[in-house]
Parts: structure tokens; C-alpha cells; sequence
């Protein structure tokens, strides 16, 4: 967990709070926010519970008083006013990044198996461009799968910003190393984000 951990600071940098917490731990929801997953199944339940876990201690970094994070009816988690935040999940790993918004307007984060993505999805996430830098990388299939998660992030970012559902087409990921600029969308181009590998897991961030 402690990579995973440095790994965000890395590439958020010192304004902003991260979380990092174990899914499979039985973690206690505070009283307000048990009612969103009150009919939930036991795995829905542990994740929420990790989430808003790794999200209070998120906060506690930044020195912002614990509190319960609701969900809105859109699912998206509420944060208190004058905070961004988010918060992603896989089956080993739980994160929360939070930062005061006069250091970020927006964030967004994911984290997935460092695995390959399936062919079959690699046309449905992937725009020609970016098909076309993937046919430069010695493994196309976890090269697809890091735009997949980088987009998820987007995607995350950008919501609270517009209010908008948006598909993975609605981006292309200029990747450079381990940042990458989104292009292809006016409205969301000053979004900008960073990616990496550690302890098996893809690690994104977005952020404006």
C-alpha cells in the first residue's frame, strides 16, 4: 500500500491528500452514509465502506475535519464544500485523493490490475490516434488498458466541472511518459494527468 501511496504523491504532488485502504478489511460506515448501500450486496458495502475510509484519511492529510461523504442521486460522492476529491477501487486496492480547490479545481483518479485489455475493447476505448500510438508500444494490450484507466480519471475530473456523461470517445490521451494531455475535447483542455505502475495495479490521475 505504501508504494501505491508514494506512487500518487508522485504525481499530484503536496497539496493534495491521499488514502490508500485494503477493500477485503471490514471497514464501518459512519450512520449517514450506510443508507446509499443499505440494499447493496456484502461486496458493494466493503467497497463503499474502503472508499469513504480512504477518503476521510485523504482529508485528514490536508488537515479537513472528518465528515461523512453522501452520494449524490448520480452515485458521484459528495465532498464538502471548498474540496475536490475522488475515489476508485479494484479488488485489491481502495484510493481517495482530495485537495482544497484553490490547488485543484477538479480531480479524478482510477486504479485498475496491471494487466492487457481484452482486443475485442481495445476499438471501443481507444480513438484512431491513440490506436495509432498503440501500435508503437511493445505491449499494446497494457498500453490499452493504462488509456482506459487514464480516461477513467478523465471522465471523473470532468464531471463535476460539466455535468456530463461522456464516452471514451469523447478524448484522445496525447500520452508523454507518464503524463498525458487531453486533446480532441475545448472544453476539457486544460486537463492534464499522470499514470504509473506499482505493485501490479495502474495508478491515474486527472486533474485541473
Amino acid at each position: 500500500m505504501e508504494g501505491v501511496r508514494a506512487a500518487l504523491r508522485q504525481m499530484l504532488g503536496p497539496h493534495a491528500g491521499i488514502g490508500v485502504t485494503d477493500p477485503a478489511q471490514d471497514t464501518a460506515l459512519w450512520d449517514e452514509e450506510a443508507a446509499a448501500v443499505a440494499r447493496a450486496i456484502p461486496k458493494r458495502r466493503t467497497e463503499f465502506a474502503a472508499g469513504r475510509c480512504a477518503a476521510r484519511a485523504a482529508m485528514a492529510e490536508i488537515g479537513f475535519a472528518p465528515t461523512a461523504i453522501l452520494q449524490g442521486r448520480d452515485r458521484a460522492p459528495i465532498w464538502p464544500a471548498g474540496l475536490a476529491g475522488s475515489i476508485a477501487h479494484c479488488d485489491t486496492c481502495c484510493v481517495s485523493i482530495v485537495a482544497l480547490q484553490e490547488h485543484y479545481a477538479a480531480l479524478g483518479v482510477d486504479v485498475e490490475p496491471a494487466t492487457p485489455l481484452a482486443d475485442d475493447l481495445i476499438a471501443v476505448i481507444c480513438t484512431p490516434a491513440e490506436r495509432a500510438w498503440l501500435a508503437g508500444e511493445t505491449d499494446p494490450g497494457l498500453a490499452a488498458k493504462m488509456i482506459f484507466s487514464a480516461k477513467e480519471a478523465v471522465y471523473k475530473a470532468q464531471y463535476p466541472l460539466t455535468g456530463k456523461v461522456i464516452g471514451f470517445d469523447a478524448v484522445t490521451l496525447e500520452m508523454i511518459d507518464c503524463a498525458y494531455r487531453v486533446a480532441g475535447n475545448p472544453t476539457l483542455a486544460n486537463m492534464k494527468g499522470a499514470i504509473l505502475i506499482e505493485d501490479g495495479l495502474i495508478l491515474s490521475v486527472a486533474y485541473v
